[in-house]
């Protein structure tokens, strides 16, 4: 065996664990494509094209779209995390806090559960602008109580999420605050 074809199979190696403990699905999926482009420049370097063509055009191409478009019908749940005293001096100790938090942990594990992929967006803008903003399906501001979650008054993820957290009895001290998206001025 050449160092190239050690090289090529350590990391398949990689790239199929890295799809096997993936969090995100879509993260999942193109690992797999990595993956099988791999496994068509292995067959190239075994002398077989006509294999190495195939895997390129199926598995890493028509296999990776087929994933993706199954996974359209898959919800992407959006959070959008606000911190107002920050403003636009956003940094990575303060993403890597609220990442870590109690609180957004469990609101991940929630719904993670539930089969919903989860995407935080941290917001340099101020609350009463992320209210207004429609493309977020929760907004998680931090402030000295610890974090709040404003959620639409019609939503039922977030009445099951709050009981499930009294219920657990966590301490990931998150204030859920209700309100109407008609009524954010």
């Amino acid at each position: 065996m050449t160092v190239v074809e050690v090289g090529v199979l350590l990391l398949m190696a990689v790239f199929a664990g890295l799809a096997i403990h993936s969090s995100a699905l879509r993260l999942a999926i193109i690992y797999l494509a990595v993956f099988s482009l791999l496994a068509a420049f292995l067959y190239l370097l075994y002398a077989a094209p006509e294999l190495a063509i195939a895997e390129a055009v199926i598995g890493s191409g028509l296999v990776t779209l087929l994933y993706l478009a199954a996974l359209k019908r898959n919800r992407v749940y959006t959070i959008g995390v606000v911190n107002e005293a920050l403003g636009d001096r956003l940094t990575d100790n303060y993403v890597l806090h609220v990442e870590h938090s109690k609180a957004l942990r469990e609101i991940r594990k929630f719904f993670l559960l539930r089969e919903y992929e989860v995407q935080i967006v941290f917001i340099s803008t101020s609350l009463e602008e992320a209210l207004r903003d429609s493309s977020y399906d929760l907004i998680v501001a931090e402030d000295a109580d610890g974090f709040a979650a404003f959620t639409d008054d019609d939503s039922y993820a977030m009445l099951e999420l709050e009981m499930m957290l009294q219920m657990r009895g966590t301490d990931s001290a998150v204030r859920f605050v209700r309100f109407s998206p008609e009524g954010v001025v």
